[in-house]
């Protein structure tokens, strides 16, 4: 289906203007004198989280969602002048760009070439120097090397002489966030070669089929595993090291999920003192040592299973032993299925990461647990997909409104009635991603807009508000209340 030059015109034209504003705008923030003294006071916590996470046009959330914009524009531009087969043809290939990243990591190739340059003192590093110390062929290592300089991880700056980029430098001292990343590759190419079975059995099972029987399948992992769920599978002896992985995986979870900036871009500060915060199925603790190193007013109540409530303990840091101590934290056994004890009534309630991780009927099972304590509020941290945001029209009118609806996008705290659909401020590769994945390894999903209102509204909340996290992959939070 070919567009019109007409509609090609305006297409790029739009894209020509939507980057051209928010280009202007990043650069505006950068070059902004200093404001007055109040100002700079209120955006410092915000500011001190972008320049420790090396996020220069995140520090105020307008720029961050301005460079979200510009994200998107620039994505589709190089869709615009890219022969469309050539599109189709590298996302065949895509899982090279797996098992490319899979033999760095393995390896240590960023670090390999970060110690090197220091001993050495200049950039840059001879990829036979590396392939001797990796006992890895050089001209493969540095096909591979090039072939992910492509996707802005490491850089050529001669033949055979490459250096880290901003993007793989994350990969250097970082032994959580390559755990996240080994546990997206490895345990999802285990589930990979089942998806599409796992889509045919979900059919087979379904009311959508002529003679619908018995129960579908968990997830694709499942039908790997033997019917065994995935964190069980994490648990077992012989998989000891795999679950090592995925508990060090979660702990620097965080850093990719852009979580580092909820208690700004949420307004927990406007919670009343002593507030009771029950984080169900909050592990070790993590949510609230994020938010008790700058709120003070708040009491939490964190509630896992005894194995992870007995972990916490043990590998508890010296401030969460002393806000345990001075009973700010405390660690409780609750299974989320289970009801809620009744001391809890009319706490905030806090599901991070939770739901996704389940299909609708398992979600509702979830919400009616909570339901009967009258959350006073009940916060929602989890992912948004946007599909409905169009990739190209067929008018040019067709084409102004797509880019109209980009620059205006989800505001923080906007009203979720007043949303048209949910249109993502922040590309939804990840996001996308992220749905397939919780998809294959849980059976889950990750809700768009109106799917949120509508499990929680099955579940006896109603959605009021949604607050977009920047510099996350999709993440939210939903604030929702007891109908």
């Amino acid at each position: 289906m070919a567009s019109s030059r007409a509609t090609t015109i305006a297409r790029l034209s739009e894209l020509l203007s939507t980057i051209e504003t928010s280009a202007k705008a990043l650069r505006d923030s950068i070059q902004l004198e200093e404001k007055d003294l109040e100002a700079r006071e209120s955006a410092a916590y915000s500011e001190h989280i972008a320049n420790n996470l090396g996020l220069i046009f995140h520090g105020d959330p307008n720029t961050a969602s301005q460079a979200s914009v510009l994200r998107i524009a620039c994505e589709r531009l190089g869709h615009l002048v890219t022969p469309p087969r050539h599109l189709v043809f590298e996302a065949a290939g895509s899982f090279y760009t797996t098992v490319a990243l899979q033999i760095v990591l393995k390896h240590d190739i960023a670090a390999l070439i970060n110690a090197a340059s220091k001993d050495y003192e200049k950039e840059g590093v001879s990829v036979l120097d590396l392939a001797q110390k990796c006992r890895l062929d050089a001209d493969l290592l540095a096909r591979v090397l090039r072939y992910l300089s492509q996707h802005g991880m490491f850089q050529e700056l001669a033949p055979g002489m490459f250096s880290n980029t901003i993007a793989s430098a994350t990969m250097v001292d970082n032994p959580e966030f390559k755990a996240h990343l080994d546990l997206v590759m490895y345990e999802g190419q285990l589930a990979a070669p089942y998806f599409e079975r796992f889509m045919e059995e979900r059919f087979a099972t379904s009311s959508n089929a002529a003679s619908a029987v018995g129960e579908p399948p968990m997830s694709a992992f499942a039908l790997f595993s033997g019917d065994v769920p995935i964190y069980k599978w994490l648990h077992l002896a012989p998989n000891a090291d795999r679950g090592k992985n995925f508990d060090l995986a979660m702990r620097g979870m965080g850093g990719t999920e852009g979580l580092a900036f909820l208690p700004v871009d949420y307004p927990f500060g406007s919670l009343p003192d002593e507030t009771v915060l029950v984080d169900v199925g909050g592990g070790i603790g993590s949510l609230a040592e994020l938010l008790l190193q700058t709120l003070q007013n708040i009491k939490f109540v964190v509630q896992d299973l005894e194995a992870v409530v007995s972990l916490a303990n043990n590998v508890a840091s010296p401030n969460m032993k002393k806000w345990i101590a001075e009973g700010k934290v405390t660690f409780q056994v609750q299974d989320f299925c289970s009801p809620q004890p009744t001391n809890l009534n009319g706490a905030v309630f806090v599901l991070k990461n939770v739901i996704h991780n389940y299909p609708d009927s398992k979600a509702l099972e979830i919400l009616a647990a909570l339901a009967p304590s009258r959350p006073s509020k009940l916060l929602l941290i989890d992912r948004m997909t946007n599909p409905h945001f169009r990739t190209e029209a067929t008018t040019e009118a067709g084409e102004a409104e797509i880019y109209r609806k980009m620059l205006t996008g989800i505001q923080h705290g906007a009203d979720a009635e007043k949303t048209d659909g949910g249109i993502a401020t922040t590309s939804q590769g990840i996001p996308t991603m992220y749905d397939l994945i919780m998809g294959s390894l849980h059976g889950g999903r990750t809700r768009t807009l109106e799917e949120w209102r509508s499990v929680l509204s099955r579940g006896g909340f109603k959605l009021l508000k949604v607050y977009p996290l920047r510099a996350s992959t999709g993440q939210a939070v939903l604030e929702a209340v007891p109908i």
